[in-house]
């Protein structure tokens, strides 16, 4: 039994820039530069970038410099691509800022500071700015699938968590769900009665097997045993003994008693008296 929560994503959104790109040479991968955004939980979008170098070369001789991104999404695209004509002009230090939407840094491939002509150049500077997403809900659950019933895989993790429970504290954050799962548990198995009938059951197949196969019903004449059952049931007819008359006559009586004064027992008159002594002297503890 699953009992409906509610969850909230909560997300931290960070906009920051990036470190000099161009550091350690004319080519660079963003992921060397961006913070990891290979992560599920975390979400990185470009909307600017900003670039400064030095050009070297005579003002006579044809050069172009160009800042480019490949596409990821679009093989043979460019994301981003700007290009400085330094043709017949002198050396010198150029600084540019592009503002833009934000796209997905899972896009930006490559990117580079190429020069075609004549001349170099010197203190590359390129930096970008970002807005980095983390989805703390996420966060959490690349961390553990049981941070929060929203997270895949949550209904296995604690499927696994709570069979390898044996007696959890009260404080155990699963402690809940652990009781509802063994209630569960003890709601599925058999009733002892249930099994007393089924045992009773193979019981009565063991002996007919143990008969021949042949069931009970077949081995007695179940209609004869109703019909004595039936007769012994019957309650015997005695009407007529109740209705029979007994001829008597008159008892005539033979005993007869002679006419004697019979004389007192004095004896048992005396005892009468000191029964009467006896009950008065009772009486009398009790009379004041």
């Amino acid at each position: 039994m699953w009992v409906a929560s509610y969850s909230y994503c909560y997300s931290d959104t960070t906009y920051a820039s990036t470190n000099n790109a161009a550091q350690n040479g004319l080519r660079w991968a963003l992921t060397n530069i961006l913070p990891d955004f290979s992560q599920p939980f975390m979400t990185i979008e470009i909307n600017g970038l900003n670039y400064q170098y030095t050009m070297v070369k005579e003002k006579d001789a044809d050069a172009t410099v160009t800042l480019s991104h490949d596409d990821l999404a679009n093989p043979g695209d460019k994301i981003f691509e700007n290009k400085d004509d330094w043709s017949q002009l002198h050396g010198g230090t150029i600084r540019k800022f592009f503002r833009f939407g934000y796209t997905n840094a899972n896009r930006w491939g490559e990117g580079s500071l190429e020069i075609e002509g004549e001349g170099s150049i010197e203190d590359p500077y390129v930096i970008y700015n970002y807005k980095m997403v983390i989805d703390e809900t996420l966060e959490k659950c690349y961390l553990t699938p049981l941070a929060d019933p929203i997270c895949p895989g949550y209904d296995d993790a604690l499927s696994d968590y709570i069979s390898n429970l044996q007696a959890p504290e009260v404080d155990d954050p699963f402690y809940d769900e652990w009781v509802q799962a063994n209630l569960a548990e003890e709601a599925e198995k058999p009733k002892e009665e249930e099994i007393e009938e089924v045992e009773e059951e193979k019981e009565e197949e063991s002996l007919e097997e143990q008969l021949g196969g042949e069931s009970l019903e077949a081995m007695v004449d179940t209609s004869e045993q109703a019909s004595i059952l039936a007769e012994l049931a019957q309650t015997p007819k005695l009407d007529q003994y109740y209705a029979t008359s007994l001829q008597g006559g008159v008892y005539e009586e033979t005993l007869v008693l002679p006419s004697i004064n019979y004389p007192d027992n004095r004896r048992a008159l005396r005892n009468l008296a000191s029964d009467a002594n006896h009950k008065t002297m009772v009486r009398s503890q009790y009379e004041q």
